[in-house]
């Protein structure tokens, strides 16, 4: 189904609105459609279905409280908020922070499930012309090396570069496939690739409706330790769930961000890291097609559908939001 891109807009936030305000909508809105645009569906419109894990939860929720503060740190009790609006957050207190004293570090605890796609943050906070690094914990779906059961969250790390044109933009997770990505399989009965999860006894399979847990990136202890990483900075450190430990308060995300100033002037700065980016399309490759930066590839799909001013969307995930919030499109 091809639908115009303001459209759809409009559509995800009648359907957010149906659980929460205005402002929150705003927020959360702009979150599931960068997923969509930038051809990661499984931090789009599936986040809308209540049973994924997304922006409604079935618990109950209070305005976040802004519960510890430095003059560089926030700390953020979620109060049981979806990371959908817990995310955008964060992202403006951290830019607040950074932008007034150079650096800025937050934290936040007991929220519900993912933030989304972490690019969307990394972008916009490399467009306040400071440097990021984020990391966003979960409950277990990562087996580490070795494991035959779950320990880790699916556990991404994001970092965003500010460059002209565009930012710099790495975002990866830490497990071998998105969870979500899994979940986006079980929907269209889809099988999995081969070696990225688990099934309840430890076993490796193809079919999402069982599998139970993922691999760590690269099904090894490298992945692991990494995976392991972030279970420290986004969960242990923020005050949230740990290794499966704690579950009551929640997942967490650590956000910092940085100005250059703090070790270079920024106009220099980004004038080194379009550098850099040039020299590395300048480079050879194997197939003569110009090397694409890490990130590169989802904010240039988003911006082609931008421009276009349309996108193609699953028929039957339109079809199931619009019957279950009677919203038409």
């Amino acid at each position: 189904m091809l639908i115009k891109i303001s459209k759809l807009k409009t559509f995800i936030k009648q359907i957010i609105l149906t659980e929460y305000t205005d402002e929150e909508a705003e927020l959360m809105t702009d979150v599931i459609l960068f997923g969509e645009l930038s051809g990661k569906p499984s931090h789009g419109l599936l986040r809308l279905l209540k049973e994924n894990f997304g922006v409604f939860i079935d618990g109950k929720r209070e305005k976040p409280h802004y519960i510890h503060k430095t003059k560089v740190s926030t700390l953020i009790d979620s109060k049981g908020n979806p990371g959908f609006l817990v995310g955008p957050l964060a992202m403006q207190e951290v830019i607040k922070l950074a932008k007034k004293n150079g650096v800025g570090i937050v934290g936040t605890k007991k929220s519900i499930n993912t933030t989304g796609a972490i690019s969307y943050y990394c972008e916009k906070i490399a467009r306040e012309n400071l440097l990021c690094i984020i990391f966003p914990q979960s409950y277990p779906l990562i087996a580490p090396f070795n494991s035959k059961t779950a320990l880790f969250g699916t556990n991404p790390i994001g970092f965003g570069i500010p460059a002209d044109p565009k930012p710099i933009i790495f975002d990866m997770s830490t497990a071998a496939i998105a969870w979500g990505t899994v979940m986006k399989h079980q929907i269209e009965n889809v099988p999995l690739p081969e070696n990225v999860a688990i099934d309840q006894r430890g076993e490796l399979t193809t079919d999402p409706k069982k599998a139970k847990a993922t691999l760590a990136f690269g099904a090894s202890y490298k992945g692991s330790g990494l995976a392991m990483m972030v279970e420290i900075f986004g969960g242990l450190w923020t005050g949230a769930s740990y290794g499966g430990n704690h579950i009551e308060n929640g997942h967490g995300n650590l956000f910092m961000a940085f100005s250059p100033d703090l070790l270079n002037d920024t106009e220099t700065f980004k004038k080194h890291a379009e550098e850099l980016v040039e020299i590395l399309h300048s480079k050879k490759t194997k197939d003569n097609k110009k090397l694409r930066i890490p990130g590169e590839n989802a904010l240039t799909i988003r911006d082609n559908h931008l421009e276009k001013g349309v996108i193609e969307i699953n028929d039957a995930m339109i079809e199931k939001l619009k019957e279950r919030f009677d919203i038409s499109l």
